[in-house]
């Protein structure tokens, strides 16, 4: 009798153990904690300060990292994407970041990821140096930009070297991107629910590029 209490007792111990170890690979989105109230900031960073978590790499085909001017992304050839994002799950966010180009091209691209799941599946949101902005879904690797397969030209983007103010919304299957606190372009779309958040560059064919990000907000809608 002995025995077999303490069979059962030790199979029960490892039901344990495998569903702690089940629930240590769920990611739950941060603006679905029941405390979590419309309008609250969910997540904030200004980058200066190094040990948040973002990430730091030097190779020949990049370089991203903290500066003294905020979070810089540098990509080291033409036709190029660098992508850095939170370690965090969202669904439904409003998300806000001040960015500029420093050196490269007008032919470049800057901007945010939501529900990002991985390099295949994803939304970007960016401007252009030379005015331009976009919204583009990423699904299984092959990229459309919404609502209706071409970027804008946006007159309230500042151009060449200058510091914009881009905000996000993923709420539901809406999307929108804001610039200096004008909606740019609207769209809807169900292909993502959910996933990471981050920031993007991107370089085009006239080589390489490097851009500086501040003022980074996530806040629940």
């Amino acid at each position: 009798m002995k025995r077999t209490n303490l069979f059962i007792l030790f199979v029960i111990f490892l039901v344990i153990l495998n569903s702690c170890s089940s629930l240590q690979q769920i990611r739950f989105s941060q603006d679905e904690l029941p405390w979590k109230s419309s309008g609250e900031v969910l997540l904030e960073d200004d980058f200066s300060d190094d040990t948040t978590g973002w990430e730091i790499v030097n190779n020949v085909y990049e370089l991203k990292g903290y500066a003294s001017e905020g979070y810089l992304i540098s990509i080291n050839h033409k036709n190029g994407r660098s992508i850095s994002t939170t370690g965090l799950q969202f669904s439904d966010i409003n998300l806000q970041v001040a960015t500029h180009k420093l050196t490269g091209s007008n032919d470049t691209y800057m901007g945010i990821v939501c529900r990002y799941q991985d390099k295949l599946n994803y939304y970007r949101f960016f401007v252009t140096p030379d005015g331009y902005a976009g919204i583009v879904r990423v699904v299984n690797g092959e990229s459309s930009t919404l609502p209706d397969g071409k970027m804008i030209y946006s007159h309230d983007v500042i151009q060449d070297s200058a510091t914009n103010s881009l905000e996000v919304s993923c709420i539901g299957n809406k999307l929108s991107l804001s610039i200096n606190g004008k909606v740019a372009i609207s769209a809807e779309d169900d292909q993502l629910e959910q996933g990471d958040v981050g920031i993007f560059a991107e370089t085009g064919k006239d080589g390489a590029g490097s851009f500086i990000f501040s003022q980074f907000i996530v806040t629940k809608p």
